[in-house]
């Protein structure tokens, strides 16, 4: 009894014993908050990661063909037919340019109603359909060498050189 009595007399003892607790548990609790922390960002960079590689995936198994293209100078239209030739659907046409070596013109969404060849209009095309599209007001030379260069939504890029 007597040794329980100095024991609870030795306060020094205890109170290192309880603030080496209270230092351990604050230093777990940090550790907790931060493997917390880390495990969020780690899957917010994977999902970013798995995001941006699908996206680049998409764009590479995109393919437009050109089937045809014809500039009719009486009306100074354009007709510009093509086929989606590749392995994914929704291929949306974004922005078209029409250049030459010393001229260019660009035609965004707006301007470029895009039509099955059944005259129905479209957004996109899907896996082996086809479609096209006219643009107005072109102005060509006859008997020179043009480019159409198509941009679509997902960013690629199709280029077919044509004569007037």
């Amino acid at each position: 009894m007597e040794k329980f009595r100095k024991l609870l007399h030795r306060r020094r003892a205890i109170s290192t014993v309880v603030s080496n607790v209270i230092l351990t548990g604050a230093v777990i609790a940090v550790g907790l908050v931060v493997l917390s922390w880390a495990q969020y960002r780690s899957s917010s960079y994977n999902k970013q990661y798995s995001e941006a590689m699908n996206a680049d995936i998409a764009r590479l198994r995109e393919r437009l063909a050109f089937e045809y293209v014809f500039y009719d100078n009486e009306e100074n239209k354009l007709w510009v037919y093509l086929m989606n030739c590749g392995t994914i659907d929704d291929v949306t046409v974004q922005t078209v340019y029409v250049r030459n070596n010393s001229w260019f013109e660009t035609f965004d969404r707006g301007e470029i109603a895009l039509k099955f060849l059944n005259e129905t209009s479209t957004q996109s095309l899907n896996i082996v359909e086809e479609g096209y599209f006219v643009l107005s007001s072109v102005g060509l030379s006859t008997r020179k060498s043009y480019s159409v260069r198509i941009v679509t939504g997902r960013g690629s890029i199709f280029e077919h050189t044509f004569v007037s």
